[in-house]
């Protein structure tokens, strides 16, 4: 049996981990198709400064969902070693730069298992370019020329690019991705940050712990920046087996209001309150109170986010999945900006120091941008709530937008579209089957894991690393099944139920 993995990131690290570790069958041949020389860590987490840390705990960033402490305990037998003498295995956000050199290794022990149990692991560096049925078997053509049957691919892109939204790219002073965070910039020159999310603070720290003296702005649609990451609250497993119950059995149409009531009963009862939540979800208040006002409530038992969020957790997907895509459209449109800073926060330490450059004005937060324009004699003018800022340098921190027609990940999608091999998803990705990952068409050994399968997946979950680790193994337990017939069309996918309207 031949399986291609289509990107060589830590969606697919997780995918060799839970075919390494799945019961042996037929002897299997893996083509891993990655354009980057090191296989593993992707974009987020390729070598970078140790100011780069991780946005989630340690304890959460395994490639095995059945094992959270997988990499914190990796890190503890590097440290007894000694290989790693300026590292913290105790730390709870840890460099990227470590997590990437884990993935590296949790991937060449998969492979090195595999071919020990007489399968085959071929590396190519190549990006695909196409992928078509011939005889019963997918045909990868890869950018080398290659052509090779496989009877299951996987498309593991990994996550879209920050999106170009005004046509800056060869640019001069335009950094259209700004990974890795240790590249050098100027460090007299101010510098503009298109975004106010994680990437955009990411940027921020980067260049306040290396020293940088000139002013750091950033600049978005609506100023928010990510929230403070807090300690959650216990979970009741009686209000947690309500919820459950309430997402599998609830029409699809009226899901989102019963969904809110339940979560306002529970905030209630717990003394949260509902002016904090409508705070953190508005734009408008300034960003240095924003945090102030977090910062001080990353340990109380009644803030809405440790009481609400960890109980939405374990029911997340079947949620987004059983919501009619009417609603998920909408969702996304008005929602998706302000839900995004909650579900995707910054560790405490990180909103400390923002506050610090904030108040001395070494960090500046602004909303409104409405344009940004290269100017006749070099840099940038970015139009902002009606006021102009003159940039020299502009780093690119927007929100990714569906893959890029342009790129790789992009060209292939489209591809597989219009061969019919797949239907592009109006809420990101493609339509995938809900418990099996397979890309709905007519080719059934086709799968998709992570970001590519984000309309029937909510991204929170899809990009989630333990999330994507359960996904992975669904995938491995069907490839092991050799299950490479049968079809499941579109019209009969419940993920096309259309109906009822999202209430604000």
């Amino acid at each position: 049996m031949r399986l291609a993995i289509i990107g060589g990131g830590a969606s697919a690290v997780t995918l060799m981990d839970a075919l390494a570790r799945s019961t042996p069958g037929e002897k299997i041949t893996v083509s891993i198709f990655e354009p980057r020389a090191v296989l593993g860590p992707g974009r987020p987490y390729q070598e970078d400064a140790d100011s780069a840390l991780i946005n989630r705990p340690a304890d959460s960033m395994s490639v095995r969902h059945t094992d959270p402490l997988d990499f914190r305990n990796w890190l503890r037998e590097a440290g007894r070693s000694g290989e790693f003498p300026s590292a913290d295995p105790e730390a709870r956000f840890q460099p990227r730069r470590l997590f990437g050199i884990y993935l590296r290794r949790r991937l060449a022990a998969a492979a090195a298992k595999l071919v020990v149990g007489g399968g085959a692991v071929e590396m190519c560096t190549a990006t695909v370019e196409d992928v078509y049925s011939a005889a019963g078997r997918l045909v990868t053509l890869a950018s080398t020329g290659v052509a090779e049957a496989h009877d299951h691919v996987v498309l593991c892109l990994g996550t879209p690019r920050p999106a170009d939204i005004y046509g800056l790219t060869g640019r001069p002073g335009f950094v259209a991705d700004p990974y890795p965070l240790s590249e050098p910039l100027p460090a007299g020159e101010p510098v503009t940050v298109l975004g106010s999310n994680l990437s955009a603070v990411d940027i921020a720290v980067a260049l306040l712990r290396r020293g940088h003296t000139a002013p750091i702005r950033l600049i978005s649609r609506n100023g928010l920046l990510p929230s403070v990451r807090c300690q959650p609250a216990a979970i009741d497993p009686a209000e947690a087996g309500q919820l459950a119950e309430a997402v599998q059995l609830t029409p699809p149409a009226s899901l989102w209001t019963t969904v809110r009531r339940l979560l306002h009963g529970r905030l209630v009862a717990h003394g949260g309150s509902a002016h904090e939540m409508a705070l953190d979800l508005a734009a408008g208040e300034p960003a240095a109170g924003r945090l102030a006002r977090q910062l001080g409530r990353t340990d109380a038992a009644d803030c809405w986010r440790a009481v609400l969020l960890p109980l939405l957790d374990p029911v997340g997907e079947l949620f987004w999945q059983r919501l009619p895509l009417r609603m998920r459209e909408s969702f996304l449109r008005r929602h998706n900006t302000s839900i995004a800073t909650v579900l995707n926060p910054m560790p405490p330490a990180t909103a400390a120091l923002l506050l610090e450059a904030l108040r001395t004005g070494a960090l500046e937060v602004h909303s409104g941008i409405t344009a940004v324009n290269a100017s006749p004699g070099g840099g940038f003018m970015v139009t902002a709530a009606g006021k102009n800022h003159r940039a020299g340098v502009l780093l690119n921190a927007a929100r990714a937008t569906p893959y890029d027609p342009v790129e790789p990940a992009g060209r292939l999608l489209g591809r597989l579209a219009a061969r019919g091999l797949a239907r592009p998803h109006p809420c990101g990705g493609v339509y995938v089957d809900f418990t099996t990952n397979r890309v709905l068409g007519p080719a059934s050994g086709l799968y998709a894991l992570g970001h590519p399968a984000a309309g029937d997946i909510y991204y929170a979950n899809a990009g989630s690393l333990l999330g994507i680790s359960a996904r992975a193994e669904r995938i491995v337990a069907r490839i092991r099944r050799g299950s490479t017939t049968g079809t499941t069309t579109l019209a009969t996918s419940s993920t096309l139920t259309i109906g009822g309207r999202l209430d604000g």
